[in-house]
């Protein structure tokens, strides 16, 4: 749910930033960026968890066996 609010705080400052006439390619590249980081961490500690509690196991998650 924090992420859906802050998700919602960046498009109004988006949307603040069309209405005055300042949006810039520059600042869809910040946002875009910041929830790409976001995601890259999350996985990586969804990664790190799975290796934790089942690493070597039959159900050690592996993306290589997605395709």
């Amino acid at each position: 749910m924090i992420d859906t609010l802050a998700f919602i705080d960046t498009l109004k400052e988006l949307q603040h930033l069309y209405n005055t006439g300042e949006l810039r390619n520059f600042d869809f590249d910040s946002k875009i960026r910041k929830y790409e980081l976001d995601v890259d961490r999350f996985e990586k500690a969804m990664i790190e968890q799975n290796e934790t509690f089942f690493g070597g196991t039959p159900f050690s998650y592996d993306p290589a066996r997605e395709v």
